[in-house]
């Protein structure tokens, strides 16, 4: 099995720290991993892109070549340039409120719209964004994952992740993560 995952989003909004958190994960249920980032020399509200492999076997290519299996989109300005990763495999998770038209450039595959920032902002947890995104496809993956398609990844996989984080950041983390993968349940998804 091996799986890649491309994250997009622009600097500031934890993209990296995402894809990071998603590795870890997968570390602890004993996966070989990857994680690689590119942004722009602006960083901060520029477009970043993070990719994550995640495979049963050790990885020799750590990036995301019109070969990835999920692509999140949760900015506007790096979603056009994110979508050359795709192919006709690709399931795309774009946010409702951040990403305008993405079936103007995702063309082939699976677009799913989200509204993960709303969420996020109705529950005063603007900030934690992307680890609410990550809970939502936390479910995604442990539906996929028994097909072989993605890594069987456990919430407990999830929860370790999150307990080995300082005290401080715990609790927020926490609560993003639950609600994304209760919003993976209640949301209204439409496809595009």
């Amino acid at each position: 099995m091996k799986a890649k995952f491309r994250l997009s989003g622009r600097g500031g909004q934890g993209i990296k720290f995402a894809g990071s958190f998603l590795a870890k994960a997968a570390m602890k249920a004993n996966y070989h991993t990857t994680v690689s980032v590119d942004y722009t020399p602006s960083v901060r509200g520029g477009p970043i892109f993070c990719d994550v492999v995640i495979s049963s076997e050790p990885i020799s290519y750590p990036f995301c070549d019109r070969d990835a299996d999920v692509l999140l989109l949760l900015d506007q300005e790096g979603a056009r340039r994110a979508s050359e990763s795709i192919c006709q495999k690709t399931a795309c998770f774009a946010d409702t409120h951040t990403v305008r038209d993405p079936e103007n450039y995702i063309t082939q595959g699976l677009l799913i719209r989200c509204p993960f920032s709303k969420r996020a902002d109705e529950n005063k947890i603007p900030g934690a964004v992307n680890i609410l995104t990550l809970g939502w496809l936390s479910q995604y993956i442990r539906r996929k994952a028994a097909g072989g398609r993605l890594p069987a990844l456990e919430d407990d996989n999830y929860r370790q992740v999150i307990e080995s984080m300082p005290p401080r950041f715990r609790e927020v983390n926490s609560q993003a993560f639950e609600l994304g993968k209760r919003l993976f349940d209640q949301a209204p998804v439409t496809s595009a």
